[in-house]
């Protein structure tokens, strides 16, 4: 059975009306591709990280052609946040559309106390990665690990690696992000050091292929686009996972310098990661890459979709 989907990202807080991740537009393709269904992501501004897109309000596509092909969906899924623009015909149309949240990350944790009341007072359901301990702890969220990594494109534009030994660090300027902790590790380090700042995220991705060692954000206990990433392009990950990462999967084919697992501040644990690595005594990065493509090609991740609207509109 053939299902319409829209996908809404977060209109006015958080990112601003940007696809997170490009975790939108990588939904509806894979619905599209492995499912069959007519889908669509609704942006509402586009991203200096140029990820591919399907609609950008007032680009290519006006209110009206939204409101059009919302009445007659199966599911909205929000991105976060289902604070939107108020005169967006949309609100209208999906008055009696089922609707739910889609928990990509900062502006959902931002407002995580109201979408609890959202979900206990009006049944809202809201789905977050299990892994994410900052959003499966604050909600009662909807389980699966929706997260997709376009792993075909991630392998065309990887670059054979440097033949110096070289850590790469693509960050936020940010110290809710953990940027202090990124500071004192890159300024410790003696090895050849790369940084990657607000480019696209093509031109990120294959400049960052070339390193052996990524630096992870260190601001929330978990791992995210940057870690799975680098484990696709075989590379190792400095990240500061916490424990109930691997109380979800034991098999997590990651370390982590956090201060729980290591005994040792977050700066310190992650130069003992790098310097184990250096020395090739790193994990198995051909694991890495296929626990990746197991949990997270969209060949995987799509079906769930097919459950998850099965469950929403019974």
């Amino acid at each position: 059975m053939s299902e319409r989907v829209l996908i809404v990202t977060g209109g006015s807080v958080g990112i601003g009306g940007m696809d997170s991740g490009a975790q939108g537009y990588l939904t509806a393709d894979a619905m599209r591709r492995y499912l069959g269904w007519e889908a669509k992501c609704l942006s509402f501004r586009r991203s200096y990280l140029e990820y591919d897109y399907d609609w950008v309000r007032g680009y290519n596509v006006n209110d009206d052609e939204i409101a059009r092909y919302a009445r007659d969906c199966s599911l909205v899924v929000f991105m976060d946040t289902m604070e939107i623009p108020r005169d967006l015909k949309l609100v209208q149309a999906i008055r009696t559309v089922p609707k739910c949240i889609l928990g990509v990350g900062t502006g959902l944790r931002s407002r995580s106390r109201y979408t609890l009341m959202d979900q206990i007072c009006g049944g809202l359901p809201v789905i977050v990665p299990p892994h994410d301990e900052t959003l499966v702890t604050s909600l009662c969220g909807v389980p699966f690990n929706f997260v997709i990594l376009d792993i075909d494109y991630i392998d065309e534009l990887s670059q054979p690696k440097n033949d110096e030994f070289t850590v790469c660090h693509a960050h936020t300027r940010a110290l809710n992000k953990g940027y202090d902790h990124l500071v004192d590790i890159v300024q410790s380090l003696s090895c050849n050091t790369e940084q990657i700042f607000q480019r696209p995220w093509a031109e990120s991705i294959a400049s960052k292929s070339r390193s052996h060692v990524i630096l992870d954000d260190f601001h929330h206990p978990s791992y995210g686009l940057n870690v799975l990433e680098a484990a696709v392009m075989r590379q190792h990950v400095v990240s500061s996972i916490g424990p109930w990462c691997y109380l979800m999967d034991p098999d997590l084919p990651f370390r982590s310098c956090h201060p729980a697992i290591t005994g040792k501040p977050v700066a310190e644990g992650a130069l003992d990661l790098v310097d184990a690595i250096q020395r090739g005594d790193g994990p198995d990065l051909d694991v890495a890459r296929r626990w990746v493509e197991t949990h997270h090609h969209a060949k995987n991740v799509a079906p769930k979709w097919r459950w998850f609207v099965k469950w929403i509109t019974q």
